[in-house]
């Protein structure tokens, strides 16, 4: 009990600048059993606020349902369906012969309620539930509360550095991990992620935010920094970093994107915002050695722009 993190009394999740406030029945005591969460656990600030998401724990099978569109299926993990102006998400894995849980929430993923299966432990004469809102659960409900609000989940590392943000997406082998894991070597910043990165316009600013899904380098970090640069890794036999304009960037942008496509009407504002990111935001193809050189050139090229190869 003494070394288990639980959910403060009154507290939230923030993720992304994004509260995501949670409620429990009764007396129960909500678990955190992933510890890359611990950095994000917050307490509710209260009063309105237009960034947030408000979770209400049930712990009881889901009510019966009619009407659903099957939008997507993972067939091994999770199911999305659409029931009038409301969405329903299950987790059953294919190992599992029931519905772990299932959560339904608006168009905008502004209110949420999470139906679970009543397997709870009674500790110390308190109720205790492991908190089911994690992946993926929780990029999900993101992704549709970026979607209408300015901003969108990457797959991308990221680091902060001279009190700006750089980020580097790409798809899995493409060297996140390696990059991020030189930075760290050299003590070059503060890695906010390996994996996965939020972009949101905040008060006309873009800005970069570490997330609690980590990648093999296991790097989740809560913070964030205005973002000054894109630079969409490769592997090459040289340090090498090439400017790319605005379209071009974009299209190296969307397959890395979290996107539904099978719910245009919430890939439309996505798009759209990743188009806009990339007028706003200088983007490179960066070629990089899997060695301290890579980072030596990276810092050198921040400093100076443009850039220059080797």
């Amino acid at each position: 009990m003494s070394n288990a993190v639980f959910l403060p009394d009154g507290g939230n999740l923030s993720i992304g600048g994004i509260e995501i406030q949670i409620s429990a029945p009764g007396a129960t005591r909500l678990r955190v059993s992933n510890l890359l969460y611990r950095p994000f656990l917050r307490r509710f600030r209260g009063g309105a606020c237009a960034t947030r998401i408000s979770v209400r724990v049930i712990c009881a099978p889901r009510p019966p349902r009619q009407d659903l569109e099957k939008l997507f299926d993972t067939q091994d993990s999770w199911s999305l369906y659409r029931a009038g102006k409301s969405y329903w998400l299950d987790l059953a894995p294919a190992l599992s012969e029931k519905t772990l849980w299932s959560a339904r929430f608006d168009h905008g993923a502004r209110r949420v309620d999470l139906y679970c299966l009543p397997g709870a432990e009674c500790i110390h004469g308190q109720r205790v539930v492991s908190l089911p809102l994690v992946y993926p659960l929780d990029q999900l409900l993101l992704m549709y509360f970026l979607a209408r609000r300015k901003g969108i989940l990457t797959h991308a590392a990221g680091v902060a550095l001279g009190g700006k943000a750089f980020i580097f997406p790409g798809v899995s082998g493409a060297g996140k991990s390696t990059f991020s894991g030189l930075l760290v070597e050299a003590r070059r910043g503060r890695m906010l992620s390996d994996e996965r990165i939020i972009v949101r316009e905040v008060d006309g600013v873009m800005r970069a935010f570490g997330t609690p899904w980590a990648g093999t380098a296991g790097i989740a970090r809560a913070g964030s920094a205005p973002l000054a640069g894109i630079l969409f890794l490769k592997h090459g036999k040289s340090n090498r970093i090439e400017r790319l304009d605005a379209a071009a960037a974009a299209d190296r942008l969307l397959p890395v994107a979290s996107i539904p496509w099978y719910d245009p009407d919430t890939a439309a504002p996505i798009i759209a915002f990743a188009k806009r990111l990339m007028a706003r935001v200088p983007a490179y193809e960066m070629s990089f050695t899997p060695d301290g050189s890579a980072i030596d050139f990276f810092q050198d090229f921040i400093r100076k722009k443009p850039a220059r190869s080797s």
